[in-house]
């Protein structure tokens, strides 16, 4: 259950991004019939979310491609 521990809104990329980190980085903590249905980290995994959301990897990218550009996000990028 995604919100047992914090509350996540349904139509948030941010959220979403965040759900998806925290089952990764919790994931031998999940219940094995959780695991899985995400199936094994990273591959099956990542197929889970992108089946699910299949314009998230290209949005995500186009959005941080604009954060770039800010100077709070430079030190992310690499200058050359």
């Amino acid at each position: 259950d995604l919100r047992k521990f914090r509350s996540y809104k349904g139509g948030s990329v941010r959220d979403l991004l965040r759900a998806m980190r925290n089952k990764k980085h919790h994931y031998r903590e999940l219940p094995p019939e959780v695991q899985e249905t995400l199936g094994s980290i990273p591959d099956d995994f990542v197929c889970y979310f992108t089946a699910r959301f299949p314009h998230l990897l290209l949005h995500t990218y186009n959005a941080m491609r604009i954060c770039c550009q800010e100077r709070l996000f430079q030190h992310y990028y690499n200058q050359d």
